[in-house]
């Protein structure tokens, strides 16, 4: 996206921050609810959705802020 790069209060880029380590975040913050509100016949669930970008982009384990390969 063309904005200004902008950083978490942790040092994150700002969309990697909030479109993974966000939903990351909320679902571990929500695992101890979920599992004493499920029942055996009722579990409870957290569903992830996604957009199809992943289809086009690249992944770089070392790099997973792409500081290094937008140069």
């Amino acid at each position: 996206m063309l904005v200004p790069e902008r950083k978490t209060e942790d040092g994150f880029e700002e969309h990697f921050g909030l479109n993974y380590l966000g939903h990351f975040l909320l679902t571990n913050l929500l695992l101890d609810t979920l599992e004493q509100s499920g029942t055996h016949s009722h579990n409870a669930r957290i569903i992830t959705v996604s957009s199809a970008t992943h289809y086009v982009g690249k992944l770089h384990l070392n790099d997973l802020q792409s500081r290094f390969w937008l140069g």
